[in-house]
């Protein structure tokens, strides 16, 4: 029996599979165990989920429409080599499970899903992150240390001012989403009112600090992380 599942109330899940009755079944179970479930019905959906919201770990079947599940796992790990995922199967597709060997799964769920099953492979899934050391790759080179909060170069500290890294860790929280200067302003500066030069001057700092361009700017919203692309060099 699993008793220690409070720390799944402040997690977010993305559930995808395509059959609604096993859907509408799984996803109310789920909402029981995290704070919030985004839920999918085929791979499409799911990635573009993916990429907008914040997401702590995926459940997902083998095999859905527009997109499999193994497909979606690649993209997925293209953007987050970290994130727990799970995936689906029925006992006629373990052969299919042959082509997930590399793409870091951490647990395989057979259907129809026990509960039992679930909820273990969930908290292990989970508690394999909370032990791993912190480290967040942003690019090749440039790694966050999220236990000591320390921003690291090729091995070479980055030294980073308070607000610079509470805006980095900011937007490490919120990557694959467009935080606007309101959001910015209200976190980095909760007492006091800040125009918008302050923050884009921060950003400047930043990106001339880290040597590559990864926090984008969206026209007319705000700024985003961006770490699919590392090429781009800042100016």
């Amino acid at each position: 029996m699993h008793t220690d599942l409070g720390f799944l109330k402040e997690k977010t899940l993305l559930f995808a599979e395509d059959d609604a009755i096993m859907r509408a079944q799984m996803s109310e179970v789920l909402r029981m165990l995290f704070g919030r479930v985004y839920v999918a019905s085929d791979g499409e959906e799911a990635l573009h989920v993916f990429e907008e919201e914040h997401v702590d770990i995926v459940i997902t079947d083998i095999k859905m429409p527009k997109r499999d599940g193994l497909k979606l796992i690649a993209a997925i790990r293209k953007e987050d080599y970290k994130i727990p995922v799970l995936l689906m199967s029925s006992y006629a597709e373990q052969e299919l499970l042959i082509n997930a060997a590399n793409l870091s799964i951490d647990g395989y769920l057979i259907k129809p899903v026990d509960l039992d099953a679930l909820i273990g492979a969930i908290t292990k899934a989970m508690k394999r992150v909370e032990r791993s050391v912190g480290l967040v790759k942003l690019t090749k080179e440039l790694y966050y240390n999220a236990s000591t909060k320390e921003l690291y170069q090729n091995g070479t500290l980055i030294p980073l001012g308070i607000k610079e890294l509470e805006l980095l860790v900011l937007f490490i929280n919120n990557r694959r989403r467009t935080l606007t200067k309101e959001e910015i302003a209200r976190v980095l500066w909760p007492l006091d009112e800040v125009c918008d030069s302050a923050i884009k001057n921060l950003i400047l700092r930043m990106r001339k600090k880290m040597g590559v361009d990864i926090i984008i700017s969206v026209r007319g919203i705000g700024y985003r992380l961006d770490t699919r692309d590392t090429s781009r060099a800042s100016s």
